[in-house]
């Protein structure tokens, strides 16, 4: 396992649970390519090319932050700036690397 999946899964593992966040809280919003395909965020809503899927919970720590879905799916977006991130599947552990789109 690479060492950068191994400190997201850590981080993201003792991330606290909050009630939601406020637009200005949420960095991730906007467009992204992630090398697979352009992922879209907004507030309440992930699009990954197949269709927006509402958000159901977001959980945030040090600016990492856990976003979870219908069916017990989950996504940890880490390391998030206004030009990258990174993003890991909790289901199957990809992780990408992603680059702001501008607008």
């Amino acid at each position: 396992m690479r060492l950068d999946v191994i400190v997201v899964t850590a981080v993201i593992a003792v991330a606290t649970v909050t009630p939601g966040a406020a637009a200005d809280e949420v960095p991730y919003v906007g467009s992204w390519d992630c090398g697979v395909a352009t992922f879209s965020f907004t507030k309440d809503t992930y699009d990954a090319g197949e269709g927006p899927m509402p958000i159901r919970k977001v959980e945030k720590e040090d600016g990492n932050y856990i976003l979870s879905f219908d069916d017990n799916y989950q996504i940890g977006l880490s390391s998030v700036t206004q030009t990258s991130m990174q993003w890991l599947s909790m289901a199957s552990g990809d992780t990408f690397d992603c680059k702001r789109l501008k607008p």
